[in-house]
């Protein structure tokens, strides 16, 4: 897997707003943040998504909303990466900043709910249900919109999530984001190798070799920038698999296990609930329960 560089996404200084659709085999941009508001519409793929301290598993028509400067990556399950093997990462991503439309446009009476969801905003928003739905046909309608047309859509979309009971905050209330842009490009290092090696031991000084730090140093460091602990990091990367393969397959919970980077299942059982709050067999039920 090569390790893309490092960019800054940014809305032209000549553009209000901007919608735009990406195909590739596999999401090549890296962990980054940038000033505009952002509303991510993922159409094919799966992997993990990061954003603040939060580590999700994302797949087709996930639907998400960024505040400015929230640090955020998608990063693809490993088949992506794979020669040979047709995989498509595909999303249609919309920014905006809170003065495209004018200092005061979203200040006046009949923005209030939409200022709101702005606020809300600052730590990422996943929204579900018949929301995603009816979001999601406005965004692939957009890209076939221009003009008014195409900004009476994003203002249309932003009035629906605005009224919306359907959604989660992604990054925690007390989350306070310290990442720098400068510190990106050696964050997306780390994060490359614990994506590519999580189901394997994983030694703290390799990690840090990474970064070009002492292991002590490093784990200061980590914390402060992600708001967890290098063990943290890698569980929540790794129950994040484990939820992949108990609701794509039909391995035991000993499979599972292992292939998640654990060879205690014992270990496994007990970061599962420390993170999702159930175990993983109520998981898979619950989610064989929904598909029915």
């Amino acid at each position: 897997m090569k390790t893309p560089l490092f960019v800054k996404i940014h809305l032209p200084k000549s553009k209000p707003f901007d919608v735009q659709k990406v195909v590739k085999p596999y999401f090549v941009v890296p962990w980054h943040f940038h000033p505009e508001f952002e509303i991510m519409l993922v159409t094919q793929g799966k992997g993990t998504r990061f954003v603040g301290d939060s580590i999700e598993c994302f797949e087709p028509y996930d639907l998400v909303m960024l505040g400015p400067n929230l640090a955020h990556v998608w990063k693809n399950h490993q088949e992506h990466y794979e020669e040979n093997v047709p995989h498509v990462a595909e999303c249609i991503y919309t920014l905006f900043r809170e003065d495209s439309f004018g200092d005061s446009f979203f200040n006046i009476p009949e923005m209030n709910k939409i200022s709101k969801l702005l606020s809300k905003a600052s730590r990422g928003i996943k929204f579900e249900g018949k929301t995603k739905a009816l979001v999601a046909e406005k965004i692939l309608a957009s890209l076939h919109q221009t003009g008014v047309e195409q900004f009476v859509t994003l203002v249309d979309i932003l009035h629906l999530l605005s009224n919306s009971e359907e959604y989660t905050f992604l990054a925690t209330i007390g989350y306070d984001q310290k990442v720098q842009a400068s510190d990106l490009q050696r964050l997306n290092g780390v994060l490359d190798y614990l994506m590519k090696n999580f189901k394997n031991e994983i030694k703290l000084e390799q990690v840090a070799n990474i970064a070009n730090m002492s292991p002590t140093s490093f784990c200061r460091y980590f914390k402060n920038r992600t708001g967890k602990t290098v063990t943290q990091f890698i569980n929540e990367i790794r129950i994040g698999h484990a939820h992949k393969m108990l609701i794509e397959t039909q391995f035991n919970m000993d499979q599972i296990s292992y292939e998640s980077g654990y060879k205690n299942v014992s270990n496994f059982h007990e970061q599962f609930m420390k993170i999702t709050g159930k175990s993983p067999f109520r998981f898979r039920k619950e989610h064989s329960e929904s598909v029915f």
